[in-house]
């Protein structure tokens, strides 16, 4: 009889149980993951921004090994260091701000769906991975067709733009 008193008990129990009062509401979670998503697609555009904006208005003054775009060709002398690093802070600073407002539109739009918004953000972040990728090959074809590794300026180029450096402007006539 004791027994049976217990189980009635534990039925009770189970019968009251609300398993919706220990878990969190379902509206703050998708929105979190949602917050969480548009972090992840609009965190490498906006580095990207930053970088690029420094190397063109705070540039490292010489070729080192920890800080600035490196590239062999870019090395090899101050002239092709500076070079590679305008050029490198015009293709970011451009790309770093396309990204960004494509990425903030496209976050602006995530669905509520949980699958569907991370296939988004995924898809996002590899189209993201792509276009730096290729941005950066873009970089180091550039400065490659206008110094050798020596970081000496080659001559025979074929009129090929090329951006003067900041010690070498010829002065402002008045």
């Amino acid at each position: 009889m004791e027994e049976m008193g217990f189980i009635d008990k534990l039925v009770a129990l189970i019968d009251d149980f609300d398993l919706g009062a220990i878990l969190p509401q379902l509206d703050s979670v998708v929105d979190w993951a949602s917050g969480v998503c548009r972090l992840c697609v609009l965190i490498a555009p906006l580095t990207m921004l930053a970088l690029g904006l420094w190397y063109l208005l705070k540039p490292p003054a010489e070729a080192n090994h920890s800080v600035g775009y490196r590239f062999y060709y870019g090395m090899g002398s101050v002239e092709a260091w500076r070079f590679t690093q305008r050029i490198a802070g015009l293709a970011w600073t451009a790309l770093g701000g396309l990204l960004t407002i494509v990425m903030f539109i496209v976050s602006l739009f995530f669905s509520k769906d949980a699958t569907a918004m991370v296939e988004t953000t995924v898809s996002c972040v590899i189209w993201e991975l792509v276009l730096i990728g290729l941005c950066c090959i873009a970089i180091n074809v550039w400065v490659g067709l206008h110094y050798d590794k020596d970081g000496n300026l080659k001559k025979d180029l074929p009129n090929l733009p090329t951006f003067p450096s900041r010690a070498k402007r010829p002065p402002r006539r008045k």
